[in-house]
């Protein structure tokens, strides 16, 4: 049921989708693949990838653009061999490519030439694709890190020292967050966004999940009170 639900909603999507006019690779690398829109209806898919290469073409002031037969070889080839991208990964990479930012266009603009951006662009994209999955890695480690026994003996130490009276024993669950795990979440909440994303924020000049930063404030306060 779950799965039907989220094949309605990409295929919404797809119908509405039209060219953004502020777009980021942090927003792109979370849409919905081509390998995915394809299976839902490849039609609409090319047509959809067809508009942005058309889209592109009529950015561009060259004497020799593409045609109608040439925009639909283009469009068929980057749904086939750009499945890994989303569509707003495709728009991204034809909107850089033609204002120049993967080298200059000699008066001329055809299938080649737009496919051979895509290795430019996806050597852009890997940092923020790097950036994501280490970030969800973290997050799945922390839980392991916290089993650790020597680990809740260090908590308990770092508590004391912050002054944090801890719930009696005899209590199954809290309601609320500990104190210093409500600091760790105010603190987050006032951090900047990264790339206007909501799901980072910004620390020491590097984004975080909320997982990511408290593992790295739990490490802080752990060598802090090694000082002491």
């Amino acid at each position: 049921m779950e799965n039907q639900i989220q094949q309605q909603t990409a295929l919404q999507k797809l119908n509405n989708f039209s060219a953004k006019q502020s777009l980021s690779v942090t927003c792109a690398i979370t849409q919905d693949k081509i390998a995915v829109l394809r299976k839902l209806d490849r039609k609409t898919t090319k047509i959809k990838i067809m508009e942005l290469v058309t889209r592109c073409t009529q950015l561009l002031n060259v004497q020799n653009n593409m045609n109608a037969l040439q925009i639909e070889f283009c469009a068929e080839n980057i749904m086939e061999k750009m499945w890994m991208y989303s569509l707003e990964d495709i728009q991204l990479c034809l909107d850089r490519g033609a204002i120049g930012g993967y080298g200059p266009i000699y008066n001329r603009i055809d299938p080649a030439t737009i496919l051979a951006w895509f290795p430019l662009y996806d050597a852009q994209r890997e940092p923020y694709v790097t950036s994501i999955r280490e970030a969800k890695q973290q997050g799945n480690n922390i839980y392991e890190i916290f089993q650790h026994p020597q680990m809740r003996e260090i908590m308990d130490d770092v508590a004391d020292k912050l002054s944090i009276k801890e719930a009696p024993k005899m209590e199954a669950k809290r309601d609320k967050p500990s104190r210093i795990e409500q600091m760790l979440m105010d603190e987050y909440d006032a951090l900047p966004q990264w790339n206007d994303d909501m799901r980072f924020r910004v620390y020491n000049n590097r984004p975080y999940q909320f997982t990511e930063y408290r593992k790295e404030r739990y490490r802080e306060l752990i060598e802090n009170q090694n000082e002491y």
